[in-house]
């Protein structure tokens, strides 16, 4: 026994350190849409937003000033700012402003009349004969001599043959021209900023890129932010998300597992003042953690934000096997071979119990849901046998050694009568409530994923909002296996969209099908195009005639250029895309091919967003939508099917196991009448409203279920090894469960600090039905074991 006279520090250090080690060598995934039931078409909506639209090194980055000249200067000088740190940023895409366009839009515009429906491309050529082009030469002259400075007297300076209105054509035909990058007064805008330097798939590595930026970003502000009247700048996009989440993760992650040790600590400590056997206990749930989190790294990979939350609610509920075990050994006396077979056999079907309840999670459709308690169940496991195996050993040293004490009663329990009367009255009471007012509803507007103080989702719903033309649309994405699959599922969608619209499920739909690309046009517009190359000449010396300079020229030379690429491309078996930067950035806002599937992002807003009749009527295998306002009420759905899936079949297992635990009738009925009771407590808390119930603490009702088991066993245990003594009973397993069952609340408590307010809400509602159950195991159900085994005489 010379380790247990070790030093305490050493022995907490020492599994504090394995812990700490443990937990650095876990990689989590930062993905919320890896957590969220994956067949809801607004979960599959953002999880393909993210995938086909967005990039993991790609930032968003919003400015906001006073005047709409000051934003566009400001975003300009700000990408410019960070385009020079090459180590950090890849490249800037920003608005172009018209020079710009006229530089670099010319191949994006020569691409759109390649792609364009063919009567368009024919009339167009058409208009630019001899005859034609002289009069659309004369009528942009005349607008530029009127001394008008309106946008189409500017355009007809860079465009006088009108290239650009194929952008204008299609832009209406989707029903919008509203800009992507910039509020209506122009006061708000936005530019994109690809990064480079970092490994962008790791949350840690992408925070460490985002400091930096976010260091530059504020040089720039403190330098040039009063000059140019920048009242905000926010920061935004999968980078920012996944450096937030992350960290948040591990900050949730650590300041549970120190909120609960330090409680649990100071319990022991009220409770027993044994400052060796605490760090001892200690020293064994840091083993706990460290061992089941490295075997989770090995059986799950990356662990999800809702994981975090597993290791509290492990320590809270592994200490209790140590504790009941530190009891026992106090009381008795007995060695450790002695205690393993005496206190064993309830240890070991508490922790069966409590772990196929938290197996149960898996008939879940929440898929973070269902890890963590697959992490809990591993770690109750864990937690059984080192408790067993290692600390029985030492529980028994230290009391051996330990000075007698007085054990103080806790109170005793309410007579037979008493206790039957508070058990029928409180079920009764329970059951009129429900029958009056009806179930506790679930909070419809509920997103338990959503992170709390969160400034890149701050950012990010300013962005939506700001943009005028945006406000009320959710994007709408249509997938296909193959562009011709796409063509046929965009098709669809329209038809869907235009019905929708006629049942007032919808006011407006933006559906680019124009921007797709389309080989059998490319190629019936390659001949024509061709046929149009050999009047470059003619239409370059009109210009030259009339007096424009280079810059008026030089849009309509690019487009002439770009066809000539492109042309050489048409026969092959892809399509055509643009053969520019700028031109294939803007093309892959909207259409994108990724990993053998293609896709298309529209947008439509609804009448009611929270009436999932319009999703339904919309969302089909390929058609996904990607929409806030109706998540919650989906999960409500899923979540309330979800609890009889996973409900029923825990509640058919834990009969069937209470059924061999204790091979009596009257005993399982004392299990089953605690878990009634603690039920009717908790609802008739929901009804005074202490309680309320969303779509992620609703799964924590088998939890309580499995808790309270859990320490029904312990005592039902305790009173039959006593012969019913309920005195000795309370003085022995009821102090270790008065001990357990502070623990196990502190251990889910502890997540009410956690940045995801699902886990949170979780945490409270955990957290205060174990304390219901503790106190029912305690002091209720010692007089109902009296009254029921009485009735055998």
């Amino acid at each position: 026994m010379r380790l247990i006279r070790l030093h305490p520090l050493i022995i907490t250090s020492v599994c504090g350190l394995l812990a700490a080690l443990s937990l650095l060598g876990v990689r989590f995934s930062a993905d919320l849409y890896e957590i969220m039931p994956a067949d809801l078409p607004e979960v599959r909506g953002m999880d393909e937003v993210n995938r086909f639209f967005s990039r993991d090194s790609q930032l968003i980055i919003t400015i906001e000033s006073s005047e709409s000249a000051l934003a566009e200067d400001a975003v300009a000088s700000l990408a410019e700012h960070l385009e020079k740190r090459s180590d950090l940023v890849e490249r800037v895409d920003r608005e172009r402003n018209l020079a710009e366009l006229v530089n670099e839009g010319g191949a994006l515009i020569a691409w759109l009349w390649l792609n364009a429906p063919e009567e368009l491309l024919s009339d167009h050529i058409d208009s630019l004969s001899e005859t034609g082009a002289e009069a659309k030469l004369a009528k942009a002259l005349e607008q530029l001599y009127s001394g008008l400075l309106g946008a189409e007297t500017v355009v007809a300076g860079y465009d006088p043959f009108g290239f650009a209105s194929v952008a204008e054509t299609i832009g209406s035909e989707n029903g919008s021209n509203s800009d992507p990058m910039q509020s209506q007064d122009g006061t708000f805008r936005l530019f994109y900023l690809e990064g480079t330097g970092a490994d962008f798939s790791d949350y840690r590595s992408a925070a460490t890129w985002l400091s930096k930026i976010r260091e530059e970003v504020d040089f720039w502000e403190a330098k040039e932010g009063e000059r140019l009247a920048v009242s905000k700048i926010g920061l935004t996009g999968t980078p920012a998300f996944m450096a937030e989440v992350g960290a948040e993760m591990e900050r949730d992650m650590t300041v549970s597992v120190v909120v609960t040790i330090v409680l649990i600590s100071l319990l022991f400590w009220i409770m027993h003042r044994r400052p060796r056997a605490l760090a001892w206990l200690m020293a064994a749930m840091m083993l706990t953690l460290a061992i089941t989190l490295s075997l989770g790294a090995v059986l799950f990979g990356e662990l999800s934000v809702m994981s975090a939350g597993f290791a509290a609610i492990l320590m809270g509920l592994a200490v209790d096997y140590g504790i009941v075990l530190f009891r026992e050994s106090m009381n008795t006396g007995d060695p450790a071979p002695k205690l393993r077979r005496t206190v064993g056999p309830s240890i070991l079907w508490a922790g069966a119990t409590t772990a196929v309840v938290f197996l149960s999670l898996n008939f879940s459709s929440l898929p973070g849901l269902a890890e963590m308690g697959n992490l809990v169940a591993l770690g109750i496991a864990v937690g059984a046998i080192v408790m067993l195996f290692a600390y029985a050993p030492v529980a028994v040293a230290f009391n051996a050694e330990a000075t007698p004490r007085p054990s103080r009663p806790l109170g005793g329990s309410p007579r037979v009568k008493v206790s039957a009367a508070i058990l029928i009255g409180i079920l009764a009471l329970a059951t009129l409530v429900t029958a009056w007012r009806g179930a506790p509803k679930l909070e419809a507007n509920f997103h338990p994923f959503r992170i709390r103080e969160s400034p890149s989702m701050i950012a990010w719903q300013e962005m939506r909002t700001k943009i005028q033309e945006r406000e009320g649309f959710v994007p709408l994405i249509v997938r296909g296996s193959s562009l011709e699959d796409l063509t046929d599922a965009t098709a669809e969608a329209s038809t869907k969209a235009q019905r929708s619209r006629d049942e007032g499920l919808i006011d407006e739909a933006l559906i680019s099908s124009g921007l797709l690309p389309a080989p059998e046009r490319q190629r019936a517009n390659a001949g024509p195009i061709a046929a149009f190359l050999k009047e470059q000449d003619r239409l370059t010396a009109l210009l030259d005639e009339a007096g424009f300079s280079e810059e008026g020229t030089e849009l309509t030379d690019s487009i002439f250029e770009a066809w000539s690429e492109m042309l050489s491309s048409v026969q092959g078996q892809g399509p055509v895309l643009p053969v520019d930067d700028f031109g294939r950035w803007t093309l892959e806002r909207v259409y994108t091919s990724r990993g053998g599937e293609h896709a298309l992002l529209g947008a439509v807003r609804p009448t009611s967003p929270r009436d999932r009749a319009w999703v339904e009527a919309l969302a089909t295998d390929r058609i996904s939508l990607a929409s806030i306002g109706s998540l919650g009420v989906a999960l409500n759905e899923k979540i309330r099917d979800d609890l009889w899936r996973v409900f029923l079949p825990m509640l058919g297992l834990l009969v069937i196991m209470l059924a061999i635990v204790f091979r009596s009738w009257r005993d399982l009925c004392i299990s089953l009448f605690s878990l009634g009771f603690s039920a009717a407590v908790i609802l008739l808390l929901t009804e005074a409203g202490l309680l309320s119930w969303n779509s992620f603490n609703l799964c924590g009702v088998p939890l309580l279920f499995g808790t309270g088991i859990d320490f029904s066993i312990h005592m039902v245990f305790s009173l039959r090894r006593n012969e019913g003594n309920v005195e000795a009973a309370q003085r022995g397993i009821g102090k270790a469960l008065l001990f357990c069952g502070s623990s196990s609340a502190i251990g889910f408590g502890s997540l009410a600090t956690a940045s995801a307010y699902g886990l949170a809400s979780l945490g409270v509602v955990c957290g205060i039905g174990i304390l219901v159950n503790m106190i029912v195991a305690i002091w209720l159900l010692p007089s109902w074991y009296r009254w029921i085994h009485r009735c055998r005489s």
